[in-house]
């Protein structure tokens, strides 16, 4: 399912500053790693942000694979990955109950998001010394065609969301879209 995902933060205030919009997106990569999410488009803005990924069928994936999708993550360390490493260690693979936890999060776009915003909100309340709910509400969502032409017009709509509100002239210039990055030359 290919699907266009929108994120408001509560109240419409324009919380996300530059760093805020960079820690997002780098966040929404690690995500979408672990979770086998593909990101076709993204755009972070000032008070919300949009993005458009594809999310196909869970596949049954090896320890390694699993092991590699944590550490897009987490990194090398930590309670996950130790564990994944310790039944591979102890019995030669990861523990049966800690594969269905993880899988379990991976290939659900609704698990996707929440994930990435419950992260991104951790991050930004130990930040700004602030507590409370950061987004306005779950997420809205559109299913898209996955069709090139249909991709492309939704793509475009995000894209140009920087445009529309008067920021740059062109999205290549707006440094928080993906756009902007595939023109810098990030193969992502």
């Amino acid at each position: 399912a290919t699907i266009h995902c929108i994120s408001r933060i509560v109240g419409g205030t324009k919380l996300l500053d530059d760093w805020g919009k960079e820690k997002l997106t780098e966040m929404l990569r690690k995500q979408a790693a672990f979770c086998g999410v593909e990101v076709i488009a993204y755009c972070m803005m000032a008070n919300h942000f949009h993005v458009l990924v594809r999310v196909r069928a869970p596949v049954v994936l090896t320890d390694a694979q699993l092991i590699e999708r944590l550490e897009a993550l987490y990194g090398k360390k930590g309670q996950w990955m130790f564990l994944a490493q310790q039944g591979i260690a102890q019995q030669g693979a990861i523990y049966p109950d800690l594969r269905r936890r993880l899988e379990a999060r991976m290939g659900d776009v609704s698990v996707f998001m929440a994930e990435l915003k419950q992260r991104f909100s951790i991050w930004y309340n130990r930040r700004h010394d602030r507590f409370g709910t950061l987004w306005a509400e779950r997420f809205k969502s559109v299913l898209v065609e996955d069709q090139p032409t249909t991709l492309e017009v939704v793509a475009a709509y995000i894209d140009l969301n920087p445009v529309r509100a008067g920021l740059v002239a062109d999205p290549k210039d707006y440094r928080f879209c993906g756009y902007a990055a595939a023109v810098a030359g990030d193969a992502r």
